[in-house]
């Protein structure tokens, strides 16, 4: 059942286009890092709203991961991501979480919980919030703080 629902979402962000451009276009130079404060303070305040409703039972209070989900805090959310864009981030998320509901987190949530997840790894915030297109995401590296 859960297989159908993940099958039904990829072919609904294929279907909006959200999927498109990282499946088909070239990957574009990283331009930017996630040092260089690729959100805001405030987006990454809404975020954390939002993983304590949609990400917290699976994840932890400190994002340390709980059994056997990923913790998306520290040196093991660090180096598995380290190196990789955002945008990889971001399409895992969009698409398999929450696990409850995976593919139902709309791109401006999915960034704003992106943002608190930087924040929590000690990633600075800048004066800009993180974009919620995979294009603009692309662009940006993320960088151990």
């Amino acid at each position: 059942m859960i297989s159908i629902g993940i099958h039904r979402t990829l072919a609904t962000l294929l279907t909006v286009g959200l999927l498109q451009p990282m499946l088909f276009a070239q990957a574009a130079p990283h331009e930017i890092s996630t040092s260089d404060g690729v959100y805001t303070a405030q987006q990454a305040q809404q975020g954390k709203t939002l993983y304590q409703a949609q990400c917290l039972i699976c994840h932890g209070p400190s994002l340390e991961g709980m059994g056997p989900n990923s913790p998306l805090a520290g040196p093991a959310f660090l180096s598995k991501w380290t190196g990789r864009t955002v945008a990889a981030l971001f399409q895992k998320t969009i698409v398999m979480m929450p696990a409850t509901g995976p593919g139902t987190l709309s791109p401006q949530h999915t960034a704003e919980i992106i943002a608190y997840i930087l924040s929590v790894n000690k990633v600075p915030p800048g004066k800009t919030d993180l974009p919620s297109d995979p294009l603009s995401l692309e662009k940006i590296q993320i960088a151990a703080p």
